[in-house]
């Protein structure tokens, strides 16, 4: 069996340098590599493509090939500063291509790559890769012994350096677990169901046996959540800063961490929930229901924005792929069944069964998958491909096994090849070689940053604060303009420039009418108290204005259409009640009851006058 390629995935740690625009032209000028750094021997002659550059240059192409020449303007003075500025620009695109391409090496991810086709990867041991791997991955495989609190939930944070977890019978600790330094070791005396650390490790939520708490790094408890209630999963999005939950009410919550404020509560009406899930791409949140749908949630809409029967059993455990851009998820059922879905358009993929539920799932920066299922660990590097049998799971990647003793959650640590594994009886840490990323960006996560620059990174992100309403399915949403708008406001200044009139067959029907004389009536217009017999008039015309509306509307609607289905449409017309036709039939009530009344004053006058009329007859109605 060859060595794996690269131990851990912090042997070749390197910042890397992230740029945003378009490509280059693939010829680059001379004169730029000549004042670039020079290229090894091997090297001198490779010009990078233009599809490689494209993430390292930051201006935009057509505004340097405009621009860079400076015969062509005028002035002559803008002219060589704006090429001046062209060249800068490409120069820096060389020199950020030549670091990443000379120090980060993206080719090897550091898997495991067995000799011959009669060897197995999945038969390697734990023992085995820590033989074959340097001195310093010898303390990152380690195992933590609790056998009277368990089971454990595990959370990392997002640089990957400090670990918490929590026993389901109230026992809580957080450290760092690359130095091995305790943070708080915690004895709550109650059911723990759920931790997550928020947007660094100064503070962490336990989900405990009613409430929600909230911690800070010693321990001290900062604010108790009276708002959630029972809840059994958590989840937290960083970039908005909410905090969302599920429990036994079934009602999924979002708790503004920065403001103290519950931004959000939706009514799931699928009754109890324990499976939760976020997508780090769109921060959508995923939960599996014990009948066997799956639904997406955002905090700005009160229902679910998706709903997907996944399963013909409950669900028990949800994933979502980060390095596939949120567009691969696996769910897994009570029967064994796992499903590998893509979001895009919402088909299975691949569809396996395990001999015993599988109870979480995991996915890591790199696309392994972890699966656990009764007291086995199997991590897959690809399960898109077809296995040997049509139900049964391709070989995986690696395994392990916990002698009677259950998995209960797993997690991989960002930036590094580790498997966190909360079981029955503690914790255990195994190494996954190629499961994290190599390459980090320290302005995102850094796993190396000291207390000066945490402070600076919590403040960013404070003022970098997302509004949850950009929480949408459609990414390329954002950035487009609204032309719904734009005919408004231009419809409200025909005298804009650039205004151009709708066409007469383009507009509404209201429209239309007004235009030929023959909009309807306003239904809002007040009646007066003395109204008289010239109203009569009024309303007979509003009538028969309204009668010739419908009878235009009615022909246009049943227009190619059956006898059958306007007979059809006529009696379920009839049926129907809007805000105009009450209003409607209010105003004409009205205007019947006071000509009614004026005909009663007349008679009653005309007796008075001729002198029949009695003297109680005042009285009458």
């Amino acid at each position: 069996m060859a060595a794996p390629q690269a131990s851990t995935s912090a042997l070749n740690r390197t910042p890397s340098r992230k740029g945003k625009g378009k490509a280059l032209d693939q010829d680059a000028p001379e004169s730029l590599l000549s004042n670039s750094r020079s290229l090894p021997q091997q090297d001198q002659s490779y010009v990078p493509p233009a599809q490689e550059l494209k993430k390292y240059l930051y201006a935009k192409p057509h505004i340097l090939s405009k621009h860079s020449n400076p015969k062509k303007h005028k002035d002559k003075k803008l002219g060589h500063h704006l090429a001046h500025l062209s060249s800068t620009a490409k120069a820096s695109s060389l020199h950020a291509f030549e670091h990443d391409h000379l120090l980060l090496n993206q080719d090897s991810a550091g898997l495991i790559e067995a000799e011959n086709d009669l060897e197995r990867t999945w038969r390697v041991t734990q023992r085995e890769i820590v033989d074959s791997s340097a001195v310093g991955v010898e303390g990152k495989q380690f195992s933590l012994t609790l056998d009277e609190f368990g089971p454990y939930a595990v959370d990392y944070t997002r640089n990957g350096r400090h670990l918490a977890i929590a026993g389901r019978k109230g026992h809580v600790g957080t450290f760092d677990w690359q130095s091995g330094r305790l943070h708080t070791e915690l004895q709550l005396q109650e059911t723990t169901r759920a931790i997550r650390w928020l947007h660094d490790e100064s503070f962490f939520a336990v989900a405990q046996k009613k409430y929600v708490y909230i911690y800070d790094r010693s321990g001290l408890e900062v604010h108790q959540l009276r708002n959630h209630i029972e809840v059994n999963q958590m989840e937290f999005l960083p970039y908005h800063f909410l905090l969302a939950t599920i429990g036994n009410p079934g009602y999924l919550k979002y708790q503004d961490t920065s403001t103290g404020q519950l931004v959000a509560e939706h009514r799931t009406k699928l009754g109890s929930c324990d499976v939760m899930a976020q997508n780090p791409h769109n921060a959508f949140i995923h939960l599996g229901h014990q009948n066997g749908t799956v639904t997406l949630w955002s905090p700005s809409v009160s229902t679910a924005q998706v709903k997907l029967l996944a399963h013909s059993s409950p669900v028990s455990s949800i994933a979502v792929d980060p390095s596939s851009l949120g567009t691969r998820m696996v769910t897994t059922g009570i029967d064994g069944s796992v499903k590998i879905w893509d979001t895009r358009k919402w088909a299975v993929l691949n569809e396996y069964h395990f001999k015993k539920t599988p109870k979480t799932t995991a996915w890591s920066q790199k696309g392994l998958l972890g699966v656990g299922w009764g007291n086995h660990i199997s991590v897959f590097n690809d399960l898109t491909k077809p296995s040997h049998s049509a139900r049964l799971p391709p070989p995986p990647y690696l395994t392990h096994t916990f002698p009677s003793t259950p998995v209960h959650s797993l997690k991989f640590c960002p930036f590094d090849d580790l498997l966190g594994v909360g079981h029955a009886r503690g914790f255990t840490s195994l190494l996954v070689p190629g499961a994290g990323e190599p390459n980090f960006d320290s302005l995102e996560a850094d796993p190396f940053e000291g207390k000066r620059r945490r402070r600076e990174r919590e403040v960013h992100q404070l003022l970098e604060k997302l509004p949850m309403d950009l929480i949408t399915l459609d990414q390329d949403v954002l950035g487009k303009v609204d032309r719904g708008v734009l005919r408004a406001r231009e419809a409200e200044n025909p005298h804009a420039p650039g205004f151009r009139a709708t066409p007469f067959a383009q507009k509404t029907r209201i429209d239309r009418l007004k235009e030929q004389g023959e909009a309807a009536v306003d239904e809002d217009e007040s009646t007066d108290e003395d109204e008289d017999e010239g109203d009569v008039e009024g309303r007979k015309r509003a009538e028969r204005a309204q009668r010739r509306l419908d009878k235009a509307d009615a022909k246009k609607r049943m227009r190619g259409k059956t006898s059958g289905i306007k007979k059809a449409l006529r009696k379920r017309r009839r049926n129907v009640i809007d805000p105009q036709t009450v209003a409607l039939k209010e105003k004409l009530e009205r205007n019947r009851q006071k000509a009614q009344q004026v005909k009663q004053n007349k008679l009653a006058a005309q007796s008075a006058a001729s002198g029949t009329a009695g003297a109680l007859d005042r009285f009458g109605f």
